[in-house]
């Protein structure tokens, strides 16, 4: 697993939503992505999606991380 799937694995659905909005990232699904990810819950679908996208690094991801973790 990569760093940056491990890294958004840590994040809740919630919390990947938030920052896929943040980052501007919007997950529209293809017919064929739609069947690949038929059968995943909907978290291990936005990790995995999320992990291709070259909009976000995983510095990124370490800073959420830390201020989502610093606010609770």
């Amino acid at each position: 697993m990569s760093l940056k799937k491990e890294l958004l694995d840590k994040l809740t659905e919630k919390q990947l939503k938030k920052l896929a909005e943040s980052k501007g990232i919007k997950i529209h699904l293809s017919q064929a992505q739609e069947k690949y990810y038929a059968d995943w819950d909907e978290k291990q679908r936005l990790v995995d999606i999320m992990t291709d996208k070259e909009d976000i690094t995983i510095k990124e991801i370490e800073d959420y991380i830390r201020n989502f973790n610093s606010k609770n």
